[in-house]
C-alpha cells in the first residue's frame, strides 16, 4: 500500500460556478513514484514530469495529483469529495501493487491534432464525413473517429503514415482511435 490516507484541508467555492466546490487534500504518503505508472495505465491524463503532477477528469471533476496533494474542482459536496478521494486512493494502491508489471512512462503522453495532421493525406476529401483533414485529426484526438474512417489511409502509398499514426495514437493512450 502506497497511500494510506488523506486529509481534506480546504473546501472553497468553485471559481467558474459557485454551486460547485474546490477541494484540496493533503496525502499521508508521497505518491510521486506512482505518477509515471498511472500515466502508463490511465487514459486521458496529462502527466507533467517537471512538477510532477497528473491531471485528469472524473465526470465533471478536474483532478490534479502531486506527490503530497490532491486538488479537485467541480465537486458537489464534502461527501462527493470523500467518495472521489477514496476511489483515487484505491486506484493508486492498485496500480502500485502491480507496478512491477507496468512499464512507467516518464514523459507527457499528449498528441495534438497538428501532430496527427502531419501524417494525414491532407486532401480534405470529406470521405471521413468531416470537412477537413484537420477536423479529422481533432476527432481522432477526442476518439470520435478512428483511423479506418479515412479511406485514403488504407491506400498502399499511405501504409507508412498509417503505421506511424497507429504508434502515435497508442502511445498517447488513444487505442480506440488507432483501429
Amino acid at each position: 500500500m502506497l497511500l494510506r490516507s488523506y486529509e481534506i484541508v480546504e473546501v472553497l467555492p468553485g471559481v467558474v460556478d459557485p454551486q460547485y466546490l474546490r477541494v484540496r487534500a493533503d496525502l499521508s504518503d508521497d505518491i510521486g513514484e506512482v505518477l509515471p505508472y498511472l500515466n502508463a495505465v490511465d487514459r486521458d491524463v496529462t502527466y507533467t514530469p517537471g512538477v510532477p503532477s497528473l491531471t485528469f477528469r472524473k465526470g465533471l471533476k478536474l483532478i490534479t495529483l502531486t506527490p503530497r496533494q490532491a486538488n479537485m474542482g467541480q465537486v458537489l459536496d464534502r461527501e462527493d469529495a470523500v467518495e472521489t478521494l477514496n476511489e483515487i486512493r484505491d486506484h493508486i494502491n492498485d496500480v502500485w501493487g502491480r507496478h512491477e508489471s507496468i512499464t512507467p512512462i516518464y514523459e507527457r503522453r499528449e498528441v495534438k491534432a497538428k501532430d496527427i495532421l502531419i501524417l494525414l493525406p491532407k486532401t480534405n476529401c470529406r470521405e471521413c464525413g468531416l470537412p477537413t483533414c484537420f477536423a479529422f485529426a481533432m476527432a481522432l484526438v477526442k476518439e470520435q473517429k478512428r483511423l479506418r474512417d479515412c479511406p485514403a489511409l488504407g491506400l498502399t502509398d499511405s501504409a507508412e503514415s498509417r503505421e506511424a499514426l497507429v504508434k502515435m495514437l497508442r502511445w498517447a493512450g488513444l487505442d480506440g482511435a488507432a483501429e
